[in-house]
């Protein structure tokens, strides 16, 4: 039986599964997912605690690793984390065992869509594809033009009104001049419309539907899972609390979600990797133009990743141009003034990054002839090292 951590609000109280229950629990899930057809993932706050981020709901006296949620704190004037709590900002969170877990999944084939409420970015960050998610609270990383629906993806937080409901931010889409937006969503505010539809398609597929750290009490995202149980396929909450759709679920799992995940690929025999922090960036050379781009990992949507880049041309040991350094540019375009260029001339592409995982600086080396280069780079936070694929 699970015991339940005392709370006044029942809502509140947390449920740990026995090892024993989990075990069984588990092994029934592992044996739906490998036998379903369209399996989904719903996931909530819950899964990026481990990494530092606090949830919003968990009590003052939670198991969770950050201690009391945002709004627990904010509904007790005074009260403060234990000194024991372990936080970070979402630029800094690295991955957690759930968002590696779900990359591996997507990998093999067995997931096929995750419909998210986190606006941390830790489910891109985690090398899961753009085009197997939809945020439906938005991304704290990512702003739109609404004129003409560009998307810009940054290495750091988009948000710069003190405003609740006003979204503009102090950047300008390079397309077309409008005013860019942070793509947040508050309460009152409509879910966007592309993701909603997806996710509800989705859920209609959907034969097995895994919700993981998520109170399901925030609407109309909870009707996504819902719809699942409505439709009498198998719905599985992992979550501390008891949810609104306890009684509607085929399966209630009670752990942390690392434990969960940990668990669950134990029994579908997948190891869970390692994260790295992954980049993709694209070099242009033309008419002696250089153009350095970042990049999402699986869309062209524009990826500001660096702070500064410096350029470099040596033809052998011989130094021929040596550039400045160039900051705060969103797609860097260079020009480099060489006399006489020719094919033994080569550009070293010196690459400084916003730095939230002590990413050191790295020097990529192109041709100096017109070409288009795509280079995907890999930073191990552990050793402190990239490597270049």
């Amino acid at each position: 039986m699970a015991h339940g951590i005392s709370d006044k609000d029942p809502t509140k109280t947390e449920h740990v599964d026995t090892p024993e229950i989990l075990d069984k629990k588990l092994e029934q899930l592992a044996d739906w997912i490998r036998n379903a057809k369209h399996f989904i993932v719903f996931t909530g706050a819950g899964i990026s605690t481990s990494t530092g981020i606090p949830d919003f709901r968990s009590s003052m006296n939670t198991l969770l690793p950050t201690g009391p949620g945002v709004w627990e704190l904010r509904d007790h004037p005074g009260a403060k984390r234990p000194p024991n709590a372990r936080t970070t900002t979402s630029t800094k969170a690295i991955p957690s065992v759930t968002h590696m877990a779900l990359v591996e999944l997507a990998r093999h084939n067995l997931l096929k869509f995750v419909i998210s409420q986190n606006t941390d970015g830790l489910h891109l960050r985690s090398g899961l594809s753009s085009t197997l998610l939809a945020e439906l609270h938005g991304n704290s990383n990512l702003e739109t033009c609404r004129k003409c629906k560009t998307k810009y993806l940054r290495d750091f937080r988009t948000r710069t009104s003190k405003k609740v409901h006003d979204h503009a931010t102090t950047r300008k889409c390079t397309k077309c001049g409008a005013i860019l937006y942070d793509s947040i969503i508050n309460f009152g505010e409509d879910l966007p419309n592309y993701e909603l539809k997806t996710s509800f398609d989705n859920a209609e597929h959907a034969d097995v539907c895994l919700v993981l750290g998520s109170s399901l009490r925030v609407t109309p995202a909870a009707d996504i899972p819902q719809r699942v149980g409505e439709r009498r396929e198998k719905l599985v909450i992992g979550n501390l609390q008891l949810t609104p759709l306890a009684k509607l679920a085929s399966l209630n799992i009670h752990a942390m979600c690392d434990d969960l995940m940990r668990g669950l690929m134990a029994k579908l025999d997948i190891p869970i990797p390692e994260w790295e922090l992954h980049r993709r960036i694209r070099i242009t050379i033309q008419n002696q133009t250089l153009t350095i781009m970042g990049l999402d990992l699986y869309q062209d949507i524009a990826y500001t990743l660096l702070s500064s880049v410096r350029i470099l041309v040596r033809e052998g040991t011989e130094s021929k141009y040596d550039s400045q350094t160039i900051r705060n540019a969103e797609s860097i375009e260079h020009k480099i003034k060489v006399d006489n260029p020719n094919d033994k001339m080569d550009v070293y592409i010196e690459l400084n990054w916003q730095g939230h995982y002590n990413e050191p600086k790295y020097t990529i080396k192109v041709p100096f002839t017109s070409s288009s280069t795509e280079v995907n780079l890999f930073y191990n936070p552990k050793t402190g090292t990239w490597r270049e694929q």
